[in-house]
């Protein structure tokens, strides 16, 4: 089966370096494409957070437009060079960050924005950035003579549009996993303020309406509030009564190379889904081991709401503390508690260390909650269990698309695969 052709980038783009602005000029005017949002994505996110002042005659000249692709042109690592994004539709008045190149369709005809985005995150795209590797000095830059040196498979362009489809679907699922996740922890957390931090059910009940409960449910909930404004029969602890932090030290020498890690680096901000994780072959200090379903609370720098629940077994980061429930019905509860504002916020202002802040179990453990009864914590249980499970077989399910996509990828862009044989391995692994 025979190949695309390959076109240089230089043929089909016009190239253009970013807009560079001093830090006063920022936090106000006009959307602004950021070195960040390029090196995160395969396409320009559909808003743009950072603002910066400009210029009608600068928006003219460093506008982002449907089909332009953007490359990371300098970087501390060569790793983070050449990373790109491309634009799916016009950004009224955007422009583009200076450690940036913005490469503009000569022809739009002839490329499918979608394809293009597509290709370049691609493992051959990346061996031909990284081939540069030995014509840089101290810092990594990429100019445009590199880039007029770059290709690309320019297949026709129905099969550009078919070959983005196919991998579309596999990234349209990822991203509705993502967003179930999102709605199922919000569901958590909204659930978990009004049954043990405002009280509603009982407050509901002192008021003499009726919540919308099952009668099982409503039933373990207090009548009224006591003196000290907790629902009757309810006594404050703390998070130690309820849950623990096991000490389970490893070794580099002790763990196999495939064995997943998660350092702080692979926890996001202000999610409980940690689906990202290396495996252990690079770790060279001490770790600690997890279980799947147990939680992981970044200590360094707290206010970071690194807090999340872990997939898969593994080892972590000792600037991770690992929690589990002191019983099955307390686990949904301990993560809803060490995920929420207020724990981070206390953690945040009981942590030591002035440039590195760090909190730790003891300072946790330590935090005052008020402590419902069992039978409650496991109706609780009962109803978000299945959310977190949810949310694990998602983040799993996702990374097997991600692995399918690709494997893929590489195989459609070079010509090696058709279109018609990858839908039907598409709708296997969907």
């Amino acid at each position: 089966m025979g190949e695309w052709p390959r076109i240089g980038l230089a043929d089909l783009f016009e190239i253009r370096s970013g807009l560079s602005k001093k830090a006063d000029q920022f936090g106000q005017g006009y959307p602004f494409l950021s070195f960040k949002d390029v090196f995160n994505n395969y396409f320009v996110p559909e808003q743009l957070k950072q603002l910066v002042m400009t210029s009608e005659k600068e928006q003219e000249a460093f506008s982002v437009r449907r089909g332009d692709v953007f490359l990371t042109r300098t970087s501390e690592t060569v790793d983070e060079l050449g990373m790109s994004c491309v634009a799916l539709r016009d950004y009224p008045k955007a422009t583009f960050n200076g450690f940036t190149k913005r490469l503009r369709p000569k022809k739009a005809e002839k490329l499918y924005p979608e394809f293009v985005g597509f290709y370049l995150r691609s493992p051959d795209f990346r061996q031909e950035i990284l081939a540069f590797s030995n014509l840089m000095s101290t810092r990594a830059s990429l100019n445009n003579e590199m880039i007029s040196r770059l290709k690309i498979p320019l297949p026709p362009l129905p099969e550009q549009r078919a070959i983005a489809a196919v991998l579309s679907a596999l990234d349209d699922k990822i991203a509705l996993n993502r967003r179930m996740n999102e709605t199922l922890e919000g569901l958590a957390r909204a659930l978990f303020k009004d049954w043990f931090v405002d009280f509603g059910p009982t407050r509901a009940k002192a008021s003499g309406a009726k919540p919308d409960l099952p009668p099982e449910t409503l039933s373990l909930f207090p009548d009224r509030l006591d003196d000290n404004g907790l629902p009757e029969g309810w006594e404050m602890g703390t998070l130690a009564d309820i849950a623990q932090s096991p000490r389970r030290g490893v070794k580099p020498a002790d763990v196999a190379e495939d064995t997943p890690y998660i350092g702080l680096e692979h926890m996001p901000r202000r999610s409980i889904a940690l689906s990202d994780w290396d495996g252990a072959g690079k770790v060279s200090s001490n770790k600690s081991r997890f279980r799947k379903g147990e939680f992981l609370f970044g200590k360094l720098r707290p206010y970071f709401h690194k807090v999340g629940v872990t997939a898969v077994d593994g080892i972590c980061s000792t600037d991770i503390v690992v929690v589990t429930p002191k019983a099955e019905e307390w686990a949904a509860l301990t993560l809803a508690c060490i995920s929420s504002d207020n724990f981070v916020e206390y953690t945040n202002a009981g942590s030591t260390g002035t440039k590195m802040p760090r909190t730790s179990w003891k300072i946790m453990g330590a935090y005052e909650m008020c402590i419902p009864p069992r039978e409650l914590a496991q109706a609780y249980q009962t109803l978000v269990g299945p959310m977190i499970e949810k949310i694990i077989e998602n983040i799993h399910q996702s990374r097997t698309l991600a692995q399918t996509r690709d494997l893929l990828l590489p195989k459609l862009m070079s010509g090696a695969l058709r279109v018609g044989a990858a839908e039907k391995i598409v709708e296997g692994a969907l």
